[in-house]
């Protein structure tokens, strides 16, 4: 390896560490001042909030900023090198543009496989400590979203159906249970509602009605109240973010099999996350292409104007990245598109901003 090849990484690495260890620390700082009063309040031991969170909690925040900072940190090392005359310097002996990419590549795969390793691994293991503290000392962290249309394939020959299923009050709206035989139906459970018996474990159905089909023959029950025992719990109405949060790359593929098996309603948002993980680190290879395009060139204001021309690529990455999440949640749009299109689109903007990079 050249010494300009480690003059770069050098340069690369050591910035972009420290400015991410300083956005850190402002982070931590903002975060204690807000939870302070409920670690208080809980007696949340010293140790354990050093230890089981805050530590715990560095990774993930780390792979929240990491993209952004590498870009910030590009443009803020190769401007001062622009400014310095050092890039003209590099250029006019004879070393291309191409070669002078090289070093910044290389620091960028290593950041690469860095955060595509903490985000499918290792943060995964921190979220458990993480979350079992902010459930003991500050809140229940769990989310629950109420649920619209429910379709579960409960067995290879039984589906169930709720129109509308309040979360709070643990009722279903409309409810229907189809036991099929050789694709043929043959009953017809249906209830107007479908209310959880805390006390007692088990459903309990409204006025419901059972249809049971014997070839032509056909019988009806009727009846105003009757508890079941079905096999499922109102938490697999719920959305699990906590329980994906701790899961593996295969662990979380192997969940959403399961989870499109039972028909779920939120497959989509778990395989945005399992994109996510993969997205994301990418985007530090193509940030890192632009951010030495625009910065090598020497213009007038300086450090500042590329700055300002990185930080307005950098919103218009999260404008697309939250654009493509939103319309892969309500739309039919696949989710590994969604998440994809910022990478997709500022592959197409590096390739111009290359283009007229100097040679």
């Amino acid at each position: 390896m050249k010494k300009l090849d480690v003059y770069i990484i050098k340069k690369f690495l050591g910035t972009f560490f420290f400015i991410i260890a300083i956005f850190i620390l402002i982070t931590i700082v903002f975060d204690i001042s807000e939870k302070i009063d409920d670690f208080l309040d809980r007696e949340a031991p010293l140790k354990a909030i050093v230890f089981d969170y805050y530590c715990t909690f560095i990774p993930w925040l780390y792979s929240m900023l990491n993209a952004l900072i590498v870009f910030l940190a590009v443009i803020f090392f190769t401007s001062k090198l622009a400014s310095n005359n050092e890039i003209v310097a590099i250029l006019s002996s004879g070393i291309s543009f191409n070669r002078l990419l090289r070093p910044y590549i290389i620091s960028a795969v290593m950041l690469l496989i860095l955060s595509i390793f903490i985000n499918h691994f290792l943060i995964p293991i921190t979220n458990l400590r993480k979350l079992d503290f902010e459930n003991k000392y500050y809140h229940d962290t769990g989310h629950i979203d109420p649920g619209v249309n429910i379709h579960r394939k409960l067995k290879p020959d039984l589906f169930l159906y709720i129109s509308n299923y309040g979360v709070i009050s643990k009722t279903g709206y409309n409810f229907g249970l189809d036991q099929l035989k050789n694709g043929q139906l043959i009953s017809q459970f249906k209830a107007e509602r479908l209310v959880w018996d805390t006390t007692a474990g088990k459903w309990s159905a409204k006025n419901w009605r059972i249809r049971t089909i014997d070839g032509l023959n056909e019988t009806f029950e009727y009846g105003n109240s009757k508890d079941t025992v079905l096999s499922f719990h109102p938490s697999d109405f719920s959305d699990k973010p906590n329980l994906i949060a701790t899961m593996n790359y295969f662990e979380m593929t192997k969940f959403i099999e399961e989870e499109k098996q039972k028909g779920s309603g939120f497959v989509k948002r778990y395989e945005l996350e399992l994109h996510k993980r993969t997205a994301i680190p990418f985007s530090i290879l193509i940030l890192t292409i632009i951010g030495v395009c625009i910065s090598a060139r020497k213009i007038k204001g300086g450090l500042g104007m590329h700055l300002v021309y990185g930080i307005s690529l950098g919103l218009i990455y999260v404008f697309l990245s939250r654009v493509g999440e939103v319309f892969a949640t309500n739309t039919s749009l696949p989710s590994v598109f969604a998440v994809w299109l910022p990478n997709l689109f500022f592959s197409v903007v590096a390739y111009f901003i290359y283009r007229f990079a100097p040679k």
